[in-house]
């Protein structure tokens, strides 16, 4: 357990914390519009459900590339002006989804999107680097709640949208609104970040010098994991990898097996949203009375019936239902491991580590946060290979296979997983 510090939660909403928290918010409008129906679009754009698992994968490959050279710039020249730059080029993906013609040109954009997310290392640690100890469960649950009580209503909206202006028409309205909202979170955060890497240094223009030390740290860094997370590190992967599985099927699922349409998924987001918005707060709170660890246990074992759960749900009632509690489960998880990531890793090297075992990590659902870092990659594309087979072959095995994994998960995390005795700054 960690010494409770900090304040009040109006005292602690400022500076990089508040301009992070807002620009989610402001971004949060439009992404979950269309997120939880791409996997429909790429139907409808001809893809298949196999298809959908090799373009995540390859997705997943090339994204990989530019992460340990984030993490490197974010802890040796900085990381505010990195993340105003990097959020812009991440707009621009979105042209990719607009114009898409067929499911290639989604390919593309999934691919060029996940490059230009080498910025998470740096807007993951300028975050943990806001935030006093004793005060990072509750914070960080409440730069979850901020965005998701704006994101309620949103995926909602976008099934409606669906259903009167049809799937194409709609998306492509929905990534347009998603650009011009990235350009403007992107401009707001370049000017108004402030930066929190003391000594930095000018890393130069020498591009293949950059790279070459960018992955001698990131081994340097996989060293510190192994040594320091270990059990942490090994548990992320085990989700990573079922997590990649599931994640593009929760609609397919829905509207196949259950018989939803994508209005009344969009209804059952609704609902998890409000329970995300209502729980997360207390929970960030419990978080930090409690202990990460202990709280990633109770998260793991809310999950498990609750996957169970899905694939025997019959309706909308009970797949809300079972939405609920997973919703819940993954809140637990998700904020517990960035705030045991955060106390664990010493600022210096935040970026770099971070650019290696991402910021944290959840248990599969649609929406359930970013799980990215360079260790995790290689889970996340094996994972998302097998899916669109594994689903294609029976539809609810991906659901048995995740919770069998996140049964072990939870001996592992029992014993493996451990808290630091004094909480990094």
């Amino acid at each position: 357990m960690v010494e409770q510090r900090g304040g009040s939660i109006r005292s602690l909403m400022k500076g990089n914390v508040l301009v992070l928290t807002v620009s989610r918010v402001i971004w949060s409008v439009s992404g979950s519009i269309v997120y939880p129906y791409l996997s429909l679009y790429f139907l409808e754009l001809g893809g298949t459900k196999p298809q959908i698992g090799l373009v995540n994968a390859l997705a997943g490959l090339v994204g990989m590339f530019l992460f340990p050279v984030g993490g490197y710039i974010a802890d040796k020249s900085g990381r505010a002006k990195l993340i105003g730059v990097a959020t812009f080029l991440y707009a621009t993906s979105f042209f990719f989804y607009i114009l898409a013609p067929n499911w290639q040109w989604l390919a593309v954009g999934m691919a060029y999107q996940q490059l230009v997310l080498f910025y998470m290392p740096a807007m993951n640690a300028i975050m943990a680097d806001s935030i006093p100890v004793g005060a990072r469960g509750k914070i960080l649950s409440l730069t979850m709640v901020l965005p998701e009580a704006v994101r309620i209503f949103t995926p909602y909206v976008g099934g409606w949208l669906i259903s009167v202006y049809t799937l194409q028409p709609a998306m492509r309205l929905g990534y347009t609104l998603s650009f011009f909202i990235g350009a403007f979170v992107a401009y707001m955060r370049f000017k108004y970040l402030k930066e929190t890497v003391e000594n930095r240094s000018d890393i130069g223009k020498d591009i293949p010098g950059i790279f070459r030390e960018s992955y001698a740290d990131i081994i340097k860094s996989t060293r510190w994991v192994l040594s320091n997370l270990r059990g942490y590190a090994i548990v992320a992967m085990f989700l990573t990898f079922v997590n990649a599985i599931v994640m593009p099927f929760w609609i397919i699922y829905a509207m196949d097996v259950i018989g939803l349409s994508e209005y009344s998924w969009g209804s059952i987001l609704l609902v998890a949203g409000v329970t995300k918005v209502a729980l997360s707060l207390g929970i960030g709170n419990l978080v930090d009375r409690w202990g990460a660890r202990r709280c990633i246990l109770i998260g793991l074992i809310m999950t498990i019936p609750a996957l169970l759960g899905f694939i025997l749900s019959q309706n909308f009632f009970q797949t809300a239902v079972v939405y609920f509690v997973l919703v819940a489960g993954n809140a637990f998880v998700w904020i517990s491991s960035n705030v045991l990531l955060a106390d664990s890793i010493p600022r210096r090297t935040r970026g770099r580590v971070m650019a290696t075992l991402g910021q944290g990590v959840g248990v599969g659902i649609s929406g359930g946060g970013y799980t990215r870092g360079f260790l995790l990659f290689i889970p996340a594309t094996v994972g998302s290979i097998l899916g669109g087979y594994i689903y294609e072959y029976s539809p609810s095995l991906p659901w048995l296979i995740q919770a069998s994994v996140l049964g072990v998960c939870v001996i592992l995390a029992f014993i493996l997983v451990s808290e630091p005795e004094k909480a990094q700054m």
